[in-house]
């Protein structure tokens, strides 16, 4: 009966040992099912994580294109203004300028004539006062 026994005590021990290697066996797969299913769920939401970054990033550089766009045409409308400005006043300074200039050829012209009409009068008096000097002598 030891016999039967130790026969039916080894079979039991086979059956609980295939019964717990099928058990660890389904324990696995569930766990690597498990495992996956975390693993996919994870890889969406990195995916996803990487869109949304990727959006704001574009988004971004979008808006600061932009931002800089405006600002060139900004400064491309001051430095036209400003040169247009430049423009008029050159063209004041200009005008400014040849009315100096033809103030000062008045003013020299006028101051020439003087010098001419007073070395006029020196050689005429100069003449008269010769002609009186040398009517003397010659009387």
């Amino acid at each position: 009966m030891s016999d039967i026994n130790a026969l039916q005590a080894q079979k039991y021990i086979e059956a609980e040992t295939k019964r717990q290697n099928t058990e660890i066996k389904q324990m696995r797969m569930n766990n690597d099912r498990i495992f996956e299913n975390e693993v996919s769920k994870s890889e969406a939401e990195i995916k996803r994580l990487r869109d949304d970054y990727e959006t704001k990033i574009s988004n971004l550089k979008n808006d600061q294109e932009r931002k800089l766009t405006d600002i060139r045409d900004r400064q491309v409308k001051s430095v036209s203004e400003e040169n247009q400005r430049m423009q008029e006043e050159l063209i004041s300074l200009k005008a400014t300028h040849k009315q100096q200039v033809a103030e000062i050829k008045t003013g020299h012209e006028n101051e020439i004539e003087e010098m001419s009409e007073s070395h006029k009068k020196t050689i005429t008096n100069a003449q008269t006062k010769f002609a009186k000097e040398k009517s003397k002598l010659n009387a």
